[in-house]
């Protein structure tokens, strides 16, 4: 780095122009200060301005890994351009409609500010062009090339922004960059739309209220009332009936159970999600159908745990097993005439590397698998999101919601679901054992978010056996 410079002068303005003839436009100022020099031999003493101003000298592998001015600015350009265009979109197109405006790579707005350096090679360039006259080649040369094949056409490459390509060392840099961008966008789409909603009917006013009071992100309430005509709706139940369709649809696909091979079923969540319970609803409704189904429960070392699921076992007659080790599972895995295990696994919330550890030993075990996670409907949103995002690493087939019945609010439920794409198997409304999982219904989900309650209709549950004709067990 170069060693500062001190430069003099009776006023600021010509101590700052000593500094750009002398180390240019890119020199830094350290200090200013004003002093006083005495004069010698009886003469008057004089006041100046002194500055203290170097030339900074950044490391090669630091400019490469930062982003550069340009890269910056068309960044910059690029999302106003899409915050724009999204905005100026009707209502009823969505929020993101704008984007099929500036889809074009060639209609973004790139600034081009080429330097000096670049200019002269331009001129010199167009100097040089008149004169440059192509050589004819061979015929030897010719011919050859006529024999080759020719090459195949390359693919369309975007080459308005080539620059904003990350390179291998500024991964990082580049992933906090764009995750901005993609905060800044989102900020900018819902504050335009909030404008348009506030300025909109009382209708949309009420059900924005609605939802957000619900528990549903400001986002997603924002996004759904821009893709619903809310010119067509006459009243504020017309025009919730409309965002409820218009939110089933954006819901994941329920995840399907029926249909699909495999030969275990896991249900992995919290502690206190209702695992055990839904474990034996699930082989309850399963033995009803002709199946011949295991509970295979892992839960050993929480107190009472084993012995809680013994007593439901011998209370509903259905086959439990204890498994202290993978082996275990996988013997009952390989026995003839068992249909499916379901595999009660410990409560946990996901953080733990233990607990993840022995639960991806079991999954090993199990290669035609479906996991669910048991999540209950009273949990708050961000704690949901954050059991979601830890147990998405050993992946998730679909989600089984319990306690259904215990709480009015599920818009936080439906806004990690869609940011999960992780879509509902089942729901439970009762603290029944014996009656059936609830299949999942994206319709009856986002009624529910929009009106505070599940719909009346329930599935037609198979009549039980009599209590007379029921064999209950003593546990000891």
């Amino acid at each position: 780095m170069q060693q500062p410079k001190r430069f003099q002068a009776p006023t600021m303005a010509e101590a700052y122009d000593q500094v750009r003839r002398d180390l240019g436009d890119a020199a830094v100022i350290l200090s200013t200060r004003k002093a006083f020099a005495p004069g010698l031999f009886g003469q008057p003493g004089r006041e100046f301005v002194e500055v203290v101003a170097r030339v900074p000298q950044e490391a090669p592998d630091v400019r490469a890994s930062r982003a550069t001015l340009e890269q910056d600015e068309a960044a910059h350009d690029l999302v106003r351009a899409v915050a724009e265009a999204t905005a100026a979109a009707p209502l009823a197109a969505g929020p993101f409609a704008g984007f099929q405006a500036v889809a074009p790579v060639d209609d973004v707005p790139v600034p081009v500010r080429p330097s000096r350096k670049r200019a002269t090679e331009k001129r010199v360039t167009e100097k040089r062009a008149p004169q440059e006259v192509e050589k004819p080649a061979p015929k030897r040369a010719a011919a050859k090339r006529a024999e080759q094949p020719a090459a195949p056409t390359p693919l369309p490459v975007p080459t308005a922004m080539p620059s904003m390509l990350p390179s291998a060392e500024g991964n990082e840099t580049w992933s906090r960059q764009l995750d901005q961008m993609r905060v800044l966008l989102e900020q900018l789409v819902s504050e335009r739309l909030d404008q348009r909603i506030e300025g909109g009917s009382t209708a949309l006013r009420g059900v924005r209220e609605r939802l957000l009071r619900h528990g549903m992100t400001p986002a997603l309430a924002a996004n759904l009332l821009g893709e619903v005509d809310a010119g067509a709706a006459t009243d504020e139940e017309t025009l919730a009936a409309m965002v409820e369709r218009r939110l089933a649809a954006k819901l994941p696909p329920v995840a399907s159970v029926v249909g699909r091979r495999q030969r275990a079923m896991f249900l992995v969540g919290p502690g206190g999600a209702g695992k055990t319970t839904m474990a034996v609803r699930m082989a309850l409704d399963l033995q009803r159908q002709g199946l011949n189904v295991v509970i295979a429960g892992t839960d050993v070392n929480r107190a009472g745990a084993p012995q809680q699921l013994v007593a439901f076992g011998a209370v509903t007659g259905l086959d439990v097993r204890l498994c202290y080790a993978p082996d275990e599972l996988e013997a009952i895995l390989q026995e003839p005439g068992v249909d499916l295990v379901i595999v009660d696994t410990p409560g946990q919330n996901g953080l733990r590397r233990d607990r993840m550890a022995e639960l991806t030993s079991f999954l090993h075990v199990a290669r035609q698998r479906l996991v669910l996670l048991t999540i209950p409907a009273t949990t708050k949103g961000s704690d949901l999101a954050e059991v979601v995002s830890a147990f998405s690493a050993v992946g998730l087939d679909g989600a089984v919601v319990t306690r259904c019945d215990e709480t009015a609010h599920f818009g936080h439920l439906a806004s990690v679901l869609i940011e999960a794409a992780l879509g509902v198997a089942f729901t439970t409304r009762s603290d029944q054992v014996g009656d059936a999982p609830v299949p999942g219904d994206n319709l009856a989900l986002a009624e529910a978010v929009v009106r505070a309650q599940w719909s009346p209709a329930q599935p037609v549950v198979p009549a039980r056996r009599p209590a007379a004709e029921r064999t209950l067990a003593k546990v000891g």
